[in-house]
């Protein structure tokens, strides 16, 4: 169909959180006379896993068959033993319709548009892709033609979650967790577990091993969990590290940094089929990196980060951007782990990433240009 149709939303980028309105006009211009039955626009949002997973029972059956009835575990030298069962499902989050026109006759070189809106629930999940499957929005226009197949435009939205983390008290406390076996003890501790993407994560860790040839390795993981219905209800759980530091024996203060696109936290319903949790986990692991001890601490991932009062006034703080407050003025405080900070204390004065006003960096940038141009003269 000679036809080119031009997506406008209300705001320049296609980024919108949940709870939002979906609001712009869609341009339709036909380059020839054409006689549609009717133009649809379509909101759809929808979350798909799938992967492949050993089916034993029929690994054991063909071995057994193969082998006159007796059973021969760890066999697997012909490839037809090796069956795998596919696990999939989908899950709709919206379908919403809008008939924009009935049967109308399209004349060439004339614009066609139509204003549109759609709500976006506040519970659907953020836009995502894993290895395991995805969550997409899109808006899509049909065009349908009463003698041709209909013609369809595609036009992709992101979806993000929100999270105010100012009133969260269990996310503003510290909290630590430590671990004890044979091998040694571990203690980790953080100064609260809320945090927002792209914010540094502090930790103070000491540990004691038995041995010299243990190490320890402090990651910041990601741990995505898939549920299938079909064939049978299953699940599926993959690791993602994002960052991760080795340390040496004692006591130590570091920090791992959380990415832009981490995903915010949220309270999973169950029907859920894609969960994403964050963690901070500390390992013993030995020469040959088999893990002999373990601490784990969940972490909570917002997009307003823990409100406190500033002390001083012109401390020099780093800035990250926080397109999801709606407050200029939020601030979080340095945290005192109660210790001798003489190594620790550069870590902690670097590590809080906090939004402030972008006049304050315009302010900056003239002052700067001033003192510069007043040693010129």
């Amino acid at each position: 169909m000679s036809i080119a149709c031009k997506f406008e939303l209300a705001r320049d980028s296609n980024i919108y959180y949940s709870g939002e309105y979906i609001e712009g006009t869609i341009t339709l211009s036909p380059f020839k006379q054409r006689q549609v039955e009717g133009i649809l626009l379509q909101f759809y949002g929808r979350t798909k896993v799938a992967w492949l997973d050993l089916d034993k029972s029929a690994v054991v059956a063909a071995t057994c068959e193969a082998n006159g009835g007796q059973v021969m575990l760890n066999d697997f030298s012909s490839q037809e033993l090796w069956q795998k069962t596919p696990f999939s499902d989908q899950q709709k989050h919206v379908c919403e319709q809008q008939q924009l026109t009935g049967q109308h006759l399209l004349q060439p070189h004339r614009s066609y548009k139509y204003k549109f809106r759609f709500l976006i629930p506040a519970q659907t999940p953020a836009t995502s892709r894993c290895p395991l499957g995805d969550c997409e929005y899109e808006l899509q226009v049909i065009v349908q033609h009463p003698k041709k197949v209909n013609k369809a435009f595609h036009q992709r939205i992101v979806v993000k979650n929100k999270l105010d983390l100012s009133q969260n008290i269990t996310a503003q406390e510290p909290c630590s967790v430590s671990s004890q076996n044979d091998y040694g003890q571990i203690s980790l501790c953080t100064p609260c577990i809320g945090f927002t993407p792209g914010q540094k994560v502090p930790y103070h860790l000491k540990w004691h091993i038995l041995q010299s040839n243990h190490k320890i390795i402090v990651q910041l993981n990601c741990f995505i969990t898939c549920y299938s219905k079909s064939p049978r209800n299953s699940h599926r759980n993959i690791k993602q590290t994002i960052n991760q530091r080795k340390h040496l024996p004692g006591e130590t203060m570091a920090h791992l940094s959380l990415p832009l696109d981490c995903h915010i936290s949220r309270d999973y319903g169950v029907d859920e089929i894609m969960k994403f949790e964050y963690m901070l986990e500390s390992h013993v692991i030995d020469s040959n990196k088999k893990v002999l001890l373990t601490a784990t601490l969940p972490l909570i991932i917002g997009t307003t980060p823990c409100r406190y009062s500033q002390d001083e006034e012109n401390a020099e703080v780093l800035c990250y951007d926080n397109y999801g407050s709606f407050n200029d003025e939020t601030i979080t405080k340095r945290f005192n782990l109660e210790m001798d900070t003489t190594v620790g204390q550069p870590v902690l004065d670097s590590v809080w990433l906090l939004p402030i006003r972008r006049q304050t960096h315009l302010r900056r940038s003239l002052k700067y240009c001033y003192k510069k141009l007043v040693k010129i003269i």
